[in-house]
């Protein structure tokens, strides 16, 4: 098994029957499983799942929830907004987006004249 799969020597296994039992702050959020509902794209199922498929690996639902804790201990930003952040401190960029804001509101001005 692969050791992002296995559980550091700091956490027990408490056994599923003793899991609902837990009081507030007992248990850390990162320990605690909640059932959700959600839709996944199929080939992103299909994929986790054809992995889950080979000999020792784990199932594809702890696969997924290992990629998504990849993504959060790295502190990747969603996408959209890296690249946004990179244009803001571009200067090229924000001249010439004040270059068309400016041409744009020279026309609204002789519109209006």
């Amino acid at each position: 098994m692969e050791a992002e799969f296995r559980f550091p020597k700091r956490f027990r296994v408490v056994p599923r029957e003793q899991r609902h039992r837990a009081r507030p702050g007992e248990a850390h959020l990162r320990n605690c499983k909640v059932r959700v509902s959600i839709y996944l794209d199929g080939d992103v199922i299909q994929y986790f799942k054809e992995r889950a498929a080979a000999p020792g690996a784990p199932p594809y639902q702890t696969q997924i929830n290992a990629a998504l804790r990849r993504i959060i201990e790295a502190g990747e930003a969603w996408p959209d907004s890296a690249g946004a952040k990179s244009l803001l401190g571009n200067e090229q960029f924000i001249e010439a987006l004040a270059r068309q804001v400016g041409k744009r509101l020279a026309f609204g001005r002789a519109d209006r004249a």
